[in-house]
């Protein structure tokens, strides 16, 4: 870990950094992370997660947006995620929705491959 925040600490802001974090305490704002977040067990996080890999081991409440969200069994996540990957350890609560980044940009491929294939045809048929 990079920085670790304490559960002394209460933070009323965003919170943006280019490593990992371990925060234990409390925050109101939003996370943007390039690196990797644990949110600790008696963390609590109001706001937007953006990170690479969400670990909630805490409690969040808000939008995650990461490549890999694993909510431990102590975890509690209150918002909708948008993942290529989530585990969820049995005890854990997970309340919203869930959308898989990987089927979304699958799903946007084959539309596009689609729409060049019936161009294609267009053209072929307007020149004959």
């Amino acid at each position: 870990m990079d920085t670790i925040v304490g559960s002394d600490i209460t933070f009323i802001g965003d919170l943006a950094s280019g490593g990992n974090v371990r925060y234990e305490g409390n925050l109101k704002g939003n996370v943007n992370l390039s690196g990797n977040i644990i949110v600790g067990r008696n963390a609590f996080i109001s706001g937007n997660i953006n990170a690479k890999n969400v670990h909630i081991i805490g409690t969040v409440e808000g939008i995650v947006t990461c490549e890999q969200l694993k909510i431990l069994s102590t975890g509690k996540l209150t918002g909708d995620v948008y993942v290529d990957n989530i585990i969820i350890d049995e005890g854990a609560i997970f309340i919203g929705g869930c959308k898989i980044k990987s089927t979304e940009l699958k799903e946007e491929e084959q539309l596009s491959e689609a729409l060049a294939g019936n161009e294609e045809e267009n053209i072929k048929q307007a020149q004959e």
